[in-house]
Formats: structure tokens, C-alpha cells, sequence
């Protein structure tokens, strides 16, 4: 079926839904980590600290998790999710008190059994972003993550929290444009942010995010408030994008310019939505002018001095 030309980027707090078969079974085995008893972690991952602006992955990163993807089979996402939290995108390379090493944290043994190549320079290395990439996909696709991503996240590295944190991730990713720094997340409570996506051909996409009742919500990007209601704030933000937040009591009123991360107003009791939509072309995390990923091209390593 062809995909319509309006398609609605949702935020939805408070809401549950189900983003297909897959996303609805993800978020089930995600409660069930969350309930289940707690595993000591291996390593030393960046602590994932809920700031208010998500982080954009670096570009040059973007396309050899799809590259990776590709090869293997597995959820580029998810390779995303897992450098963010283990190194903050290579840039924490400290060894890990387990001896893990290089850009996804490998530990030695593991490393030896599932390394890969992938730059071609004659030398399988951790501290290569694209050698550990493709070696983390590598290994992904041997702990069958896209069967069961949980126990393969959890395989990576033995925490509930940390895998349940990288899916969390992976859920973002997927759901909105990861190389624009321009997007900010709509509430500061965020007590267990991220509860899922949903949405389907034609139908919304949303990230749910738990928030509390009369916490601040705020511009998820800048724009020009074009209305104002008793439960919502429409905003312009250009490029024939429309913003419109719900749920919440605006402090704004129409024509006041406001910036990505100002307060629109406060949250009511039924929660807050915060939609994108997007007028001529279906709006994709994917699509050229959002976030591009470019061919992966590795330069063949150099010929031996004569």
C-alpha cells in the first residue's frame, strides 16, 4: 500500500500504544527486564542522563551503523544505542574495570572471537569506529538480536538498566531525526521517560513519555505560535512543518515567537502530545533532508613503499 503524503510525528506522554506486533513485544520484554531481578554490570557505560536536548548522533557515525546494518542484518538503532551509552560516541575510551575496550567496549575474548575487519587495513581494531562497529553487528546478529533484542542487548552487557537504556534509545532513533540539534525534548520529568513507540503505515509515530501532572512543557522546536487554545499551542516552524503540543495550559499566546526548549505551559492531568506533521511528503528519520546517510566508502589501504 502506498504511503499517504501527511504523515503525524507524534510525542504522546502519559499514553501507551503499540507500534506494530514487534514494537508491542519489545515494550512487554522491557517491563519484564525492568521487574525482573537486577544483574550487576560489566562495564563502565556513559551514565544515561536524560538531558532536556537529545543528543544528535555525529554523521560520520550515522553511516557505518547503516553500513553495519546492512551487512548483518540487525537494527542500526540499536548499534546506535549501544556506542551512545558504552563510550558517548567514542568520545570515552577509558578501559573498563572488566578490561573492555575500543569504541563498544569489548571485552578481550569477545573481541578475539567476533572481530571484524571492516576498514580493510589489514587489522581488526576496538579503537577503529569502524571495525568496532561492524564487529558489535557482528555480534548482535550471532546473539540473534533481532529475534529477541533485549537478551542480545543483555548479553552485550549483563545490566537490566543498561539494556533497558539502549533500547530506550534505539526507540528514539527510530522515531525522530537523530542528526538535528535543533529538536529538544518536550518535559524535564522524565522518572521513566521513554515507554515506546507506536504508530503504523499512515498512523502516527510516537515515543510515549511518562510525565507528572503541572510539570513545565516546552517548544519541542522553534517556531511561531499560531494558536493558543485552552488545551494545546500550534506552532510554525517553517519548511511547511506544523508542531502542535496538546494536553497542556499554554502560557503563550498567538504570534509570540518562541525557541526550542521555551516553556509553552504546563501539563494537565491527561497528559501532553506533541505532533509533527509534515504537508506534501511522508516525514521519515531517514529522508535526505533530515538525516542523510551517505555511503559508507572505506579508502583501500595504502601500497607498500617500493
Amino acid at each position: 500500500m502506498k504511503r499517504p503524503t501527511r504523515l503525524v510525528l507524534s510525542w504522546v506522554l502519559g499514553a501507551l500504544g503499540g507500534w506494530g506486533v514487534a514494537i508491542v513485544i519489545l515494550l512487554f520484554l522491557l517491563l519484564l527486564m525492568t521487574l525482573g531481578a537486577l544483574v550487576s554490570s560489566q562495564d563502565n557505560a556513559v551514565p544515561f542522563t536524560s538531558p532536556a536536548t537529545i543528543e544528535p548522533i555525529p554523521p560520520q557515525l550515522l553511516q557505518i551503523y547503516h553500513a553495519a546494518s546492512a551487512k548483518y542484518h540487525v537494527p542500526w538503532t540499536i548499534l546506535a544505542g549501544i556506542n551512545r551509552v558504552e563510550t558517548d560516541f567514542g568520545r570515552a575510551l577509558s578501559v573498563s574495570s572488566a578490561g573492555a575496550i575500543g569504541w563498544m567496549q569489548f571485552e578481550p575474548a569477545t573481541w578475539a572471537a567476533y572481530s571484524v575487519d571492516a576498514d580493510g587495513d589489514g587489522n581488526a581494531d576496538p579503537y577503529s569506529p569502524i571495525d568496532a562497529i561492524f564487529t558489535a553487528a557482528h555480534y548482535l546478529a550471532a546473539t540473534g538480536v533481532t529475534k529477541h533484542p533485549d537478551q542480545a542487548v543483555l548479553a552485550y552487557n549483563h545490566s537490566t538498566d543498561y539494556a533497558r537504556e539502549v533500547l530506550q534509545l534505539a526507540v528514539v532513533y527510530q522515531a525522530w531525526n537523530p542528526l538535528s540539534p535543533e529538536w529538544v525534548w518536550p518535559v524535564a520529568d522524565r522518572n521513566d521517560p521513554i515507554l515506546g513507540v507506536n504508530g503504523s503505515d499512515g498512523q502516527p509515530e510516537s515515543v510515549q513519555i511518562r510525565c507528572s501532572a503541572g510539570v513545565s512543557v516546552r517548544a519541542i522546536h522553534t517556531g511561531t505560535v499560531t494558536a493558543a487554545t485552552g488545551t494545546g499551542v500550534t506552532l510554525d516552524i517553517g519548511n511547511g512543518l506544523t508542531v502542535i503540543e496538546q494536553g497542556l495550559r499554554p502560557d503563550v499566546s498567538r504570534g509570540q515567537v518562541v525557541d526550542a526548549g521555551e516553556t509553552l505551559g504546563t501539563a494537565a492531568t491527561g497528559g501532553v502530545s506533541a505532533a509533527l506533521e509534515e504537508q506534501g511528503n511522508p516525514l521519515s528519520p531517514t529522508r535526505a533532508n533530515l538525516a542523510p546517510t551517505p555511503p559508507l566508502v572505506i579508502a583501500p589501504p595504502p601500497s607498500p613503499a617500493s
